[in-house]
């Protein structure tokens, strides 16, 4: 819509610096001199908002702040994560001081009003990009991918949507609706958590302006029912802080690991992707001692994340998140069903994008792409060219599974290896209980060449990471997803299906009713219950994403306030304010055109300590010993995964984009489950399956071999 003199100047504001004047005129001169200034290098960058809005001045009036411009500084007063550690507070308060410079002259010249007008935009164009875009560099991310694919020869992919809002779309929704704070509500993510996540920073935020916590000493492994003067009482505070403790009638300073505590420490460990067993070994020593200023920045970092997800909800949908190894089968708010996955290794990573599951087979055939054939399958095939028909896996002239087959004997395997030569025969794997698929495959045609699959190797459900296949998802229980998938489809007859695995004939199931999936990489994310959760950098994309993250943050470790404001006085600022204030014309309570509340101060600072968000170094050393130790150490399987295309191929879906370079505050409201989130029971760190029956995995089940 075209922005008119009635819709932005009207209205009183106590963001005044005299008489009004003739504010037709104003708009007109400002509209001018806006066109005029926009040639300066300095200002290019707001060109196109401007052009958009024929040059009015959006924020700036004759006799003061326009509503619009009083509702901005709002809106970055009341936005709890817009903290002293970002620059963009810094940005705040120059425009604070410009404010009161201009009040403290009567208003000034018309240049200097139309500076404020352009300094605001900027303010608002960098909020707006902050609160809709985020920080991370995608481009960057995007190059380090193509490095990743160059350097594991296999394709390594995260496609991101591009949100629909724009900083322009966002005003002008704005300017109807008379409300900017409710137009950027709306253009937040609705999907993922985004809310509750959101909450959960500017919680952790108020917990760093409150000193955190201390890191603990190093201690032995303390069990249930055991006693820790020096540390016990230490771990009650860290795990009240959090919200993890609550309702504990014993004293704070209790030496001793009664029930109560346990229970916390069990829903900390399970939050966190530790074995939920109670025991505080050095892991739960080492997660308890992450210092809040690196939680602020995963949260961070994963709000931007979700920014970029495909944002179209379906009622019915799938939602698997890499980091968690976890499917989630949703259908609104309930949760319908919950399965552990098997991803991709750190050096075969699963790509993240949105797509529709489409079709099930049962009895799958394994087309064994050829870059595995090379890697791993040559160099027995030269020893022995039989070596894999007693695993079931033929050699044919295509891809067709009657075509003809070829001895593999007969063939030179040796002129194959290496990067060079195409393999101008195929392998399959013929259905069966070797079959690494399994016996059902779950198909959404995608250019990576993955999908979600049965696996006959149980064993590694039992461990928390599960980052061992060459990039498809395996699932533990192929047979609750296919139950689920029937509720939906009525031309799946489970007891028909279950029948027919008993055999070897492939059979294909349309379904009649689509499943929008989307694959994920959260490292911080609400689950189904409504708990914050954190999980292992597993394929180090936090590492690299952090690397180029755009909100520059300024480092005030060490600092004080007064040296961190140096030559720019708070104090004076507000002053000068309030007096200017109070010596104009009492002023509206009320805003035309919004709903912000009045501020009797033109610039609010917020009194808190200073927070630095920025200590990764800690995090670095952290990403670089756990990369070597999972891309160089032997996987726990040879070559029984899935297929994955070993080629370069290109992503997939049209809608993708390229984009520019518990305490009550604990949990969110929860999606209906089928049951409350279980307890684990205590047992031990260790890691090793079936130590301490009955199992329970990182996310408080029960571990129980199915189908």
């Amino acid at each position: 819509m075209v922005i008119t003199v009635s819709t932005l100047c009207a209205g009183n504001t106590p963001y005044t610096w005299g008489g009004s004047g003739d504010e037709v005129a104003f708009f007109d001169a400002a509209s001018g001199q806006i066109e005029k200034d926009l040639s300066q290098k300095k200002y290019a960058s707001l060109k196109p908002l401007y052009a958009e809005l024929f040059y009015a001045p959006i924020w700036v009036k004759a006799g003061g702040l326009s509503p619009f411009g009083v509702s901005l500084l709002n809106v970055l007063d009341d936005d709890k994560t817009v903290t002293e550690s970002l620059s963009l507070y810094t940005e705040g308060h120059a425009v604070g001081t410009q404010i009161a410079k201009l009040a403290a002259r009567g208003g000034g010249s018309l240049s200097d009003k139309v500076s404020l007008e352009l300094s605001m935009s900027r303010l608002y164009r960098n909020y707006a990009r902050y609160r809709l875009y985020g920080g991370i560099d995608w481009q960057a991310f995007q190059q380090k991918l193509k490095a990743l694919t160059q350097a594991y020869r296999i394709k390594v992919g995260w496609v991101t949507y591009h949100p629909d809002a724009t900083p322009g779309s966002v005003l002008n929704d704005a300017v109807n609706d008379g409300n900017l704070k409710r137009a950027f509500a709306a253009a937040d993510p609705k999907r993922f958590g985004y809310a509750a996540l959101r909450s959960h920073l500017i919680r952790y935020i108020a917990i760093a302006r409150k000193g955190g916590w201390k890191p603990l000493p190093h201690f032995a492994t303390i069990k249930p029912r055991g006693s820790n003067p020096a540390v016990i009482p230490l771990i009650r505070k860290r795990l009240a802080i959090t919200g993890d403790l609550q309702g504990c009638k014993v004293a704070m300073d209790s030496p001793k690991y009664d029930a109560c505590l346990m229970k916390a420490v069990q829903k900390f460990q399970v939050r966190h992707g530790l074995n939920g067993e109670g025991i505080i070994g050095g892991q739960t020593r080492a997660t308890l001692n992450t210092p809040v200023t690196q939680i602020i920045q995963k949260l961070r970092l994963n709000l931007d994340r979700i920014k970029w997800l495909y944002r179209k909800e379906s009622a019915m949908r799938i939602e698997l998140n890499i980091p968690a190894f976890r499917l989630n089968f949703l259908d609104g708010k309930k949760l319908v069903t919950t399965i552990r996955v098997i991803t991709g290794r750190p050096n075969h990573p699963t790509p993240s994008f949105h797509n529709t599951m489409s079709y099930i087979v049962v009895n799958p055939y394994w087309k064994i792409p050829e870059g595995i054939v090379k890697s791993e399958m040559i160099p027995k095939l030269l020893q022995d060219p039989y070596h894999y028909e007693a695993q079931g896996k033929e050699l044919h002239e295509s891809w067709d599974e009657n075509s003809p087959r070829v001895d593999p004997g007969t063939v030179d395997w040796s002129q194959y290896q290496g990067k060079g030569k195409h393999i101008p025969y195929y392998f399959m794997q013929v259905p069966g209980r070797h079959n690494a698929l399994g016996k059902i495959k779950f198909l959404f045609p995608n250019g990576y060449s993955v999908y979600i699959h049965d696996t006959p190797s149980k064993n590694l459900f039992f461990k928390n990471v599960r980052a061992f296949s060459h990039g498809c998802m395996r699932i533990q229980k192929p047979r609750e997803l296919l139950e689920s998938l029937a509720l939906f489809n009525d031309n799946i007859h489970v007891d028909a299906v279950m029948q027919q695995l008993k055999g070897t004939e492939k059979k294909t199931i349309a379904l009649k009713k689509k499943v929008p999936l989307d694959i994920t990489y959260l490292t911080a994310y609400i689950d189904p219950y409504g708990y914050l959760n954190f999980r292992k950098d597993v394929y180090h994309y936090d590492q690299y994403q952090l690397k180029n993250y755009v909100p520059k943050v300024v480092s005030l470790i060490g600092k004080t306030r007064e040296e961190f404001y140096k030559g720019a006085s708070k104090r004076r600022v507000k002053s000068v304010v309030r007096t200017k204030v109070k010596q104009r014309n009492k002023v509206s309570k009320t805003l035309p055109q919004t709903e912000d509340k009045q501020r009797t101060e033109a610039v609010t600072v917020k009194k808190t300590p200073v927070v630095s968000q920025h200590d990764t170094s800690a995090a670095e050393a952290h990403h670089k010993h756990e990369k070597k130790a999972s891309v160089d150490a032997p996987t726990p399987e040879a070559d029984h995964s899935e297929e994955r295309a070993g080629s370069e191929t290109a992503a997939p879906t049209p809608e993708s984009s390229t984009p520019p370079s518990s305490s009550p505050a604990e949990t969110a409201t929860p999606i209906e489950a089928p049951q409350t989130l279980p307890l684990p029971t205590a047992g031990t760190e260790s890691g090793k399956a079936g130590t301490h029956p009955p199992r329970v995995d990182s996310d408080g089940y029960e571990i129980r071999e199915v189908y």
